[in-house]
């Protein structure tokens, strides 16, 4: 299950430096990938600010809410840079 098909352009949010913004362009997983993406207030759409890359990890703020996430599920949330 993919939840959107997005260009090829698009990066995954392991690959955005810290200090940028993004916009959630797609979630690459299943279901219950993205009801936990959404239970957290990422979806797609939303602008995030990448706030640390912490070893293969990462700390995102979106809305206000900072999250920390695994490699694992950061590589599965694809991006497109853009202004704050």
């Amino acid at each position: 299950y993919t939840a959107i098909t997005t260009p090829l352009s698009d990066m995954d949010l392991l690959d955005m430096p810290s200090g940028s913004y993004g916009r959630i362009t797609g979630i690459r997983g299943d279901r219950q990938l993205v009801r936990r993406m959404l239970s957290l207030g990422i979806r797609t759409g939303s602008v995030i600010n990448v706030i640390n890359q912490r070893g293969k990890g990462v700390v995102i703020s979106s809305e206000g809410t900072r999250v920390a996430l695994g490699a694992d599920v950061a590589s599965r949330l694809l991006v497109e840079p853009c202004n704050p």
